[in-house]
Protein backbone atom coordinates (compact mmCIF):
# COMPACT_ATOMS: atom_id res chain seq x y z
CA UNK A 1 0.00 0.00 0.00
CA UNK A 2 1.38 3.39 -0.77
CA UNK A 3 1.27 6.32 1.54
CA UNK A 4 2.33 9.80 1.57
CA UNK A 5 3.47 12.58 4.50
CA UNK A 6 4.17 15.32 5.17
CA UNK A 7 5.21 16.53 8.06
CA UNK A 8 6.58 20.71 9.52
CA UNK A 9 7.53 22.20 12.61
CA UNK A 10 5.38 25.01 14.67
CA UNK A 11 6.75 27.51 17.15
CA UNK A 12 3.52 27.77 18.56
CA UNK A 13 2.24 25.49 21.88
CA UNK A 14 1.23 21.95 20.44
CA UNK A 15 -1.97 22.49 22.58
CA UNK A 16 -2.93 25.65 20.95
CA UNK A 17 -1.73 23.80 17.30
CA UNK A 18 -3.99 20.69 18.42
CA UNK A 19 -6.94 22.36 19.17
CA UNK A 20 -7.04 24.27 15.71
CA UNK A 21 -6.34 21.11 13.82
CA UNK A 22 -8.72 19.05 15.88
CA UNK A 23 -11.68 21.09 14.93
CA UNK A 24 -13.38 20.16 11.62
CA UNK A 25 -14.74 23.34 11.70
CA UNK A 26 -11.43 25.34 10.80
CA UNK A 27 -10.89 22.72 8.10
CA UNK A 28 -11.98 25.28 5.18
CA UNK A 29 -9.08 27.50 6.44
CA UNK A 30 -6.06 24.74 6.51
CA UNK A 31 -7.03 21.89 4.23
CA UNK A 32 -7.89 24.39 0.96
CA UNK A 33 -7.27 21.54 -1.54
CA UNK A 34 -10.28 19.35 0.08
CA UNK A 35 -12.71 21.32 2.25
CA UNK A 36 -14.20 24.19 0.85
CA UNK A 37 -16.86 24.24 3.71
CA UNK A 38 -18.29 22.82 6.32
CA UNK A 39 -21.79 22.01 7.22
CA UNK A 40 -24.06 20.08 9.42
CA UNK A 41 -26.96 17.55 7.68
CA UNK A 42 -29.22 15.18 9.91
CA UNK A 43 -26.58 15.73 12.49
CA UNK A 44 -23.70 14.83 11.21
CA UNK A 45 -21.07 16.71 9.96
CA UNK A 46 -20.11 17.30 5.86
CA UNK A 47 -17.85 18.63 3.61
CA UNK A 48 -18.17 20.38 0.43
CA UNK A 49 -14.93 19.08 -1.75
CA UNK A 50 -14.21 19.55 -5.54
CA UNK A 51 -15.35 15.53 -5.24
CA UNK A 52 -19.08 16.84 -3.88
CA UNK A 53 -20.56 16.67 -0.80
CA UNK A 54 -18.63 13.54 1.90
CA UNK A 55 -19.14 13.10 5.34
CA UNK A 56 -16.45 13.99 7.63
CA UNK A 57 -15.40 12.66 11.15
CA UNK A 58 -12.84 13.33 13.28
CA UNK A 59 -11.04 11.44 16.36
CA UNK A 60 -8.88 12.84 18.74
CA UNK A 61 -6.89 12.38 21.31
CA UNK A 62 -5.14 15.55 23.21
CA UNK A 63 -3.49 13.44 25.61
CA UNK A 64 -1.53 11.59 22.40
CA UNK A 65 -1.49 14.43 19.90
CA UNK A 66 -3.40 11.94 17.59
CA UNK A 67 -5.93 13.59 15.17
CA UNK A 68 -7.51 10.55 13.03
CA UNK A 69 -9.79 12.44 9.81
CA UNK A 70 -12.13 10.32 8.23
CA UNK A 71 -13.91 11.01 4.87
CA UNK A 72 -16.14 9.63 2.58
CA UNK A 73 -19.24 8.80 0.48
CA UNK A 74 -21.63 7.46 3.48
CA UNK A 75 -20.94 7.37 6.94
CA UNK A 76 -19.82 3.26 6.57
CA UNK A 77 -17.86 4.29 3.72
CA UNK A 78 -15.30 6.67 5.04
CA UNK A 79 -11.49 6.42 4.87
CA UNK A 80 -8.75 7.89 7.07
CA UNK A 81 -5.97 10.36 6.81
CA UNK A 82 -3.70 10.15 9.96
CA UNK A 83 -2.34 14.02 11.62
CA UNK A 84 -0.49 13.98 15.01
CA UNK A 85 1.15 16.47 16.86
CA UNK A 86 3.95 16.37 18.76
CA UNK A 87 5.14 18.83 21.15
CA UNK A 88 9.02 19.58 21.29
CA UNK A 89 8.86 22.44 23.71
CA UNK A 90 6.47 24.44 25.70
CA UNK A 91 6.62 26.77 22.36
CA UNK A 92 7.03 24.73 20.02
CA UNK A 93 5.61 21.54 17.75
CA UNK A 94 5.51 19.32 15.28
CA UNK A 95 2.80 18.13 12.82
CA UNK A 96 2.36 15.29 10.74
CA UNK A 97 -0.05 14.35 8.16
CA UNK A 98 -0.01 10.98 6.18
CA UNK A 99 -2.48 9.80 3.59
CA UNK A 100 -2.69 6.07 2.25
CA UNK A 101 -4.20 4.67 -1.17
CA UNK A 102 -6.75 2.74 -0.41
CA UNK A 103 -8.11 0.12 -2.77
CA UNK A 104 -10.59 2.45 -3.70
CA UNK A 105 -8.65 5.15 -4.60
CA UNK A 106 -7.71 5.91 -8.06
CA UNK A 107 -4.51 6.42 -9.65
CA UNK A 108 -5.25 10.34 -10.45
CA UNK A 109 -6.92 10.67 -7.29
CA UNK A 110 -4.15 9.63 -5.24
CA UNK A 111 -1.37 11.65 -7.08
CA UNK A 112 -4.40 14.84 -6.44
CA UNK A 113 -3.73 13.67 -2.84
CA UNK A 114 -0.21 13.31 -2.60
CA UNK A 115 -0.02 16.90 -4.15
CA UNK A 116 -2.72 18.41 -2.29
CA UNK A 117 -0.94 17.34 1.47
CA UNK A 118 2.01 19.24 0.13
CA UNK A 119 -0.16 22.27 0.20
CA UNK A 120 -2.19 21.88 3.00
CA UNK A 121 0.87 20.94 5.48
CA UNK A 122 2.33 24.29 4.05
CA UNK A 123 -1.15 26.08 4.52
CA UNK A 124 -0.79 24.76 8.46
CA UNK A 125 2.34 26.46 8.55
CA UNK A 126 1.45 29.38 7.74
CA UNK A 127 -1.42 29.83 9.50
CA UNK A 128 0.56 29.60 12.67
CA UNK A 129 3.80 31.82 11.50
Amino acid sequence: MKSVTESCVIAKPSGVVFDFLSNSGNMPKWATQFVKSIHQENNHTKAVTPFGDVYLRIESDKKTGVIDIFAGPDQHTMNPAFMRVISFSDNSCGVTFTFFKWPQTSDQMWETFCDWIKIEVGNIKKLFS
